[in-house]
C-alpha cells in the first residue's frame, strides 16, 4: 500500500489528467499502488468536489483551468513552500509595520513565519492566514470583506478591495499561478487577480514567492506588471534563464535551496 495522503493520491490523479485528458478507472490502482476500494473512495471524493468526469470506465477532469482546491495545493512541493516562507517572512524587517498578505498556500508559509512577531498589523483576505496567525495571538490581524471563493477560502469582490484601499503597506505578498518577465505574475482568477492587484499597489514594497514549478507558466488573470514587483522569492529547481531574465528587468529573484533528496521526490511526484 502507497504512503500517500488522499490530498497526495488526487493531487496525483489531476495532474495525469492534465497531461493526459482522460484515464481508464481500471489502471488506477496499480498506477497509485493502492487497493482498488481505496481508488473508488478517492473519486467518490472528487466526484462529490467537482474536480472529475466519471463515464463508461474513464474518468476526465471537470475543470479547464487546472485550479486545484488550497487544500490539495498545501501538499504539493510542501518542503520547497516552507523555506520560501521562511526565507521571504525575513525579507520583512523586525519592527512596527503593516503588511498585506494574500492568499495561497505558499503565502501561508509566509503567514507561519510571521505568526510570532510582535508589533505587525497584517490585512489579509485569506481566511486561512487570519486563522493561522489568529492561532498564535501575536500578531494584529484585519481581514477583508468579500465574498468568500471555496477553491482558495479567500474573499474577493468590491468589499475586499475597499478594504485594503484604505490601508498604506509597508510590504504586501502575494503568490501566483503563474509567473514569467514577459507576463509578470497571473492567477487563474480575475478576481483573485485584482485583490492581489490592489495589494500590490497599496505596498512600498511588492514580493511574490512562488515555487519553481509556476515559472514560465501563463494562467488566464494577470495580476500586475514586473514592474510592480520588487522581489521574487523561488526555490532553487527554478529554470536558469527563467531566473536571470528576471534579474535583468531589474526584479531582485531570490533562491532558497532545496535538498537533492526532497528534489528528486518533487520530480518524481509532478
Amino acid at each position: 500500500m502507497s504512503g500517500r495522503t488522499q490530498d497526495a493520491r488526487i493531487s496525483m490523479v489531476l495532474t495525469l489528467l492534465a497531461r493526459r485528458g482522460e484515464l481508464q478507472v481500471r489502471l488506477l490502482p496499480a498506477m497509485l499502488r493502492v487497493s482498488g476500494a481505496t481508488v473508488r473512495r478517492d473519486l467518490a471524493v472528487m466526484e462529490e468536489t467537482g474536480l472529475i468526469r466519471r463515464s463508461y470506465g474513464k474518468i476526465a477532469a471537470a475543470r479547464r483551468d487546472g485550479e486545484l482546491p488550497v487544500s490539495l495545493r498545501r501538499s504539493r512541493n510542501v518542503e520547497a513552500k516552507r523555506r520560501i516562507g521562511a526565507l521571504a517572512s525575513s525579507l520583512i524587517p523586525s519592527r512596527p509595520l503593516t503588511v498585506a498578505l494574500g492568499g495561497g498556500s505558499t503565502v501561508g508559509f509566509v503567514a507561519r513565519s510571521l505568526a510570532g512577531r510582535s508589533g505587525l498589523t497584517v490585512v489579509t483576505n485569506s481566511l486561512d492566514t487570519a486563522s493561522s496567525l489568529m492561532a498564535r495571538q501575536v500578531v494584529d490581524v484585519v481581514v477583508t470583506g468579500g465574498t468568500a471563493r471555496p477553491l482558495s477560502n479567500d474573499l474577493v469582490g468590491k468589499a475586499a478591495e475597499k478594504t485594503l484601499r484604505s490601508y498604506r503597506f509597508d510590504f504586501a505578498v502575494v503568490g501566483a499561478d503563474g509567473l514569467g518577465p514577459e507576463f509578470g505574475p497571473t492567477r487563474y482568477s480575475s478576481r483573485g487577480a485584482e485583490i492581489d492587484r490592489v495589494m500590490l499597489e497599496q505596498a512600498e514594497h511588492g514580493i511574490v514567492v512562488v515555487d519553481s514549478s509556476k515559472l514560465g507558466r501563463v494562467q488566464q488573470a494577470k495580476t500586475a506588471d514586473m514592474r510592480s514587483i520588487d522581489t521574487v522569492v523561488t526555490d532553487s529547481q527554478a529554470n536558469a534563464e527563467m531566473v536571470a531574465a528576471l534579474r535583468r528587468i531589474g526584479v531582485h529573484t531570490t533562491l532558497v535551496m532545496i535538498p537533492a533528496g526532497v528534489a528528486s521526490s518533487r520530480m518524481r511526484s509532478a
